[in-house]
């Protein structure tokens, strides 16, 4: 992705208690004086600005509730390169915090006795199919604690400039394609499809828009005026863009709005959190059930697969952590989700029985809901020192291993354990034995394999500890017949440790059929995404490449748009790659199968939603004039321009312009238009099926 420039972050509103002094309107809390929270807002700030700074990140906004009431809120940084400052009702993406949304209005229609968590998804949406026929044990709960066994996310159409409202129908239709990838209710991988399926289920049952429902039953009741789904393109000045390269960028639109989709303001926000820390009600009303906030604060992860000591992640019903493990340092129950997009990053963090929340928004590239969460958990553990909730901040964690003996026995195993090719969803590993009962860690970049710094040296606990990173571990943990690389690190506030299985152990299988050995280094290019996605531009490229893992046969690895890198086997079948990793929790998610088929004489990639048609069979342009149809099916239609020339393109609206390497240089939403393309170029035409273009060669 590209990366926004540096920038230093700028205050632009501070308002305490509604805009009056802390210490003149601490009695607005309660009659007996309230904490003036004067030293958690300084190191919010200072946290905020950091955070902006170091990811080069245009604004952010955060919100800090106490006792029912927000006590502060700030914005920071800027809207436009005149340095325009964000206003209290600029709009942020809240990404994935939209999951406790979807979960909330799931559980206000179980708490009216219309949805059970325990029923199958198929009882309230019917027309729920997969390749696996076990899809019918999934149940609303699966959905809700990413047990579902699904996948993980159809990325076609999901972001784009414009709404693309066909977005669900489509995903629906790539799960009808798709089967599970393991058993419902055994192991939690996070899932953005099933909270695209649980909002279904909340259509279904409401009668009503899924944006609609949330509109009338949640965000009304809350005041949350300056909340809503990008069902039309945000009026100019209302919602933060980044800024690159000194320009503002279109607005990103996420149409996965069950699952990532909501903008918000921080103040916003701050209302929604309200009716975690008092038990369900904000202002009189009852938004949910005491009995629905504590079902969705269930640790959802106890009675599934679990790889190593607990994770970061814990997961509830919507929640990412139920244990958030900063506030467990400090002895407090914390509950958090956080939200990641292209362009916004989010953490939403709750210490209901201390009656805290946070709310922290950011506009970036490089900004993540890390970032953000461990500013929310810096605001929060100094909050709790102001209202004496607890004596002092918690104390950081050593990174100091064991110094005891390591015998030979011991180190032969352990190093025999460990070594290996290590897969995951976006990762390839390779750990190899090195110098002093050590290891050294590589990852495969562009085809080769690339020596992490430094090396993992064996200490008497039985881990490898980093010679490069203090206090980060690995060792190998055995579960389910598998063997997984599990990395222990500090966590973002210093206070905790954290615990993630990084990849599963793979010995090479069989050995390529040729059909295999054809693919290998071969592209296929997007061909049924609209043009309005994001999708075109934001990998860098329009294609997804089969390639090779140096030293382990028979698995390859899928590259590029829509995947970023995904493992698959390709010995089980000449036309189906299929999913074959089981990795609980982040690592394990956005699996495929990739279906190779024939139509109209040429091989296509199916996987999820997506089609793309093969790069090395694209028809060249000739100079001069050509007609240009599109593809029967409705399907993008490919050309090469061969030399340097320029091209005029008249009959479609809709084109792109990549360069030899297919990375897009140009797009347009007019004709006729004339280009310069470079040698090699590639033009995508989109139109209606059996339609026709014109395209000038000169």
């Amino acid at each position: 992705m590209r990366i926004v420039k540096i920038l230093s972050a700028t205050v632009v509103t501070a308002t305490v208690f509604g805009g009056v002094p802390a210490a003149q309107a601490s009695v607005a809390l309660n009659k007996k004086p309230a904490p003036s929270f004067d030293t958690t807002i300084k190191e919010g700030r200072k946290a905020v600005r950091s955070a902006l700074k170091q990811t080069s990140s245009t604004s952010a906004s955060i919100a800090l509730v106490a006792n029912g009431k927000t006590v502060w809120s700030q914005t920071f940084g800027r809207v436009n390169p005149a340095g325009n400052k964000p206003s209290p009702t600029t709009q942020f993406g809240v990404g994935s915090v939209s999951k406790v949304v979807t979960t909330m209005a799931v559980m206000q229609l179980v708490d009216q006795g219309k949805v059970s968590l325990d029923a199958p998804v198929t009882r309230y949406v019917p027309d729920f199919a997969m390749q696996s026929p076990q899809y019918k044990q999934i149940t609303v709960r699966m959905l809700l604690n990413h047990s579902a066994g699904v996948p993980g996310t159809d990325y076609a159409d999901a972001w784009s400039n414009e709404p693309i409202p066909s977005y669900v129908d489509r995903a629906l239709a790539g799960l009808r394609n798709s089967p599970l990838k393991t058993t419902p209710g055994a192991m939690n991988v996070y899932c953005n499809d099933c909270f695209t399926l649980a909002g279904v289920v909340v259509e279904r049952v409401s009668g009503m828009p899924f944006q609609d429902y949330v509109t009338a039953n949640i965000l009304k009741p809350l005041g949350m005026r300056h909340s809503r789904y990008q069902t039309s393109v945000p009026a100019p000045g209302t919602v933060a863009p980044i800024i690159q390269g000194g320009q503002v960028q279109p607005i990103e639109i996420t149409n996965l709005f069950a699952s990532g989709g909501l903008m918000s303001t921080s103040r916003d926000m701050a209302q929604l959190a309200k009716v975690f820390t008092n038990d369900g009600k904000v202002g009189g009303k009852r938004i949910l059930s005491s009995s629905a906030i504590q079902r969705m604060a269930a640790d959802e992860t106890a009675t599934t697969l679990r790889v190593g000591p607990p994770s970061f992640l814990r997961y509830g019903l919507g929640w990412d952590s139920v244990q958030d493990p900063a506030l467990k340092s400090a002895g407090v129950l914390g509950w958090t989700k956080g939200g990641d997009t292209v362009d916004y990053h989010a953490s939403f963090a709750v210490a209901p029985d201390d009656g805290l929340a946070v709310v922290v928004e950011g506009a970036g590239r490089s900004f993540s809901s890390i970032a953000a969460e461990t500013v929310a958990q810096t605001v929060l553990l100094n909050a709790l020192v102001e209202t004496s909730a607890i004596k002092k901040m918690p104390k950081q964690v050593g990174g100091e291993p064991g110094k005891g003996k390591v015998t030979s026995k011991m180190a032969k195993k352990k190093i025999k354990r460990l070594s290996g090719t290590f897969l995951a969803q976006n990762e390839t590993l390779k750990l190899t034995k090195g110098k002093n009962r050590s290891l050294k860690v590589a990852r495969l970049v562009d085809g080769r394999w690339v020596n992490n710094p430094g090396r993992f040296e064996l200490r008497n606990d039985g881990a490898f500890w980093s010679t490069q990173s203090p206090g980060a571990s690995i060792r190998a943990v055995k579960a389910w017949g598998r063997t997984y690389v599990v990395q222990r690190s500090i966590g973002g506030t210093g206070t905790y440790y954290s615990h993630v299985a990084r990849g599963q152990k793979t010995r090479s299988g069989g050995s390529l059929s040729p059909a295999w050995q054809a693919r290998v280094g071969t592209k296929w290019l997007l061909a049924n995404e609209s043009p309005q996605s994001l999708n075109w531009t934001l990998a860098g490229t329009a294609a997804v490449e089969i390639a090779s893992i140096p030293g382990l046969s028979g698995y390859l690895l899928a590259k590029g748009a829509l995947v970023e890198t995904v493992p698959f086997d390709a010995t089980t079948s000449d036309t189906v790659g299929s999913m074959f990793l089981e990795i609980p929790l982040g690592f394990g998610r956005d699996l495929y199968d990739f279906d190779f088929s024939m139509q109209s004489g040429e091989e296509y990639l199916s996987f999820s939603s997506s089609v793309l048609r093969p790069a090395a069979t694209v028809p060249s342009l000739a100079s001069g004039p050509n007609t240009v149809t599109i593809d029967p099916r409705g399907l993008v239609q490919w050309y090469r321009v061969p030399a340097a020339s320029t091209v005029t393109i008249s009959g479609q609206s809709d084109w792109k312009l990549f360069d030899g390497a297919l990375s897009m240089v140009d797009s347009g939403d007019s004709a006729p238009v004339t280009k310069p393309a470079p040698a090699g170029a590639y033009l995508a035409v989109f139109g209606p099926a059996g339609s026709t273009a014109s395209v000038l060669v000169e």
